[in-house]
């Protein structure tokens, strides 16, 4: 049975490297809120070229994960500790990454952090 990639609800900053992008918020497949912190700067092709839309975050998280059915997919999914696939919860265990590029989420409540923000906390 193919999984279902559609995120239901998901509250985040999409950084490049360092740099904040977009901070957004889905609740229940409906994109409530994206505010451009960066004005359209280091975006990814999918929001650059086709706009910020609920469907257009959605396909560059489809774009980022690992198919289902590929070789060592099961154990993938258990490195980010997961039995099954849940695709809101794949976003946020993996924090939106892919190792492939400098794109990543910051969760308010949990996850990564860039650096500035750990070394302004530590410091």
């Amino acid at each position: 049975m193919a999984e279902v990639r559609l995120i239901k609800n998901l509250k985040a900053i999409l950084y490049y490297l360092d740099t904040p992008l977009l901070d957004f918020e889905i609740r229940e497949r409906e994109l409530i809120r994206a505010v451009d912190l960066s004005g359209g700067r280091y975006f990814p092709p999918e929001l650059a070229v086709w706009g910020i839309s609920y469907g257009n975050i959605n396909a560059f998280f489809q774009r980022r994960t690992m198919k289902e059915g590929c070789m060592f997919y099961q154990e993938h999914l258990r490195a980010i500790g997961m039995e099954r696939f849940d695709f809101d919860r794949y976003i946020r265990n993996n924090n939106g990454n892919n190792n492939l590029d400098n794109y990543w989420l910051k969760f308010p409540d949990f996850g990564a952090q860039c650096f500035r923000d750990i070394a302004e906390h530590n410091y």
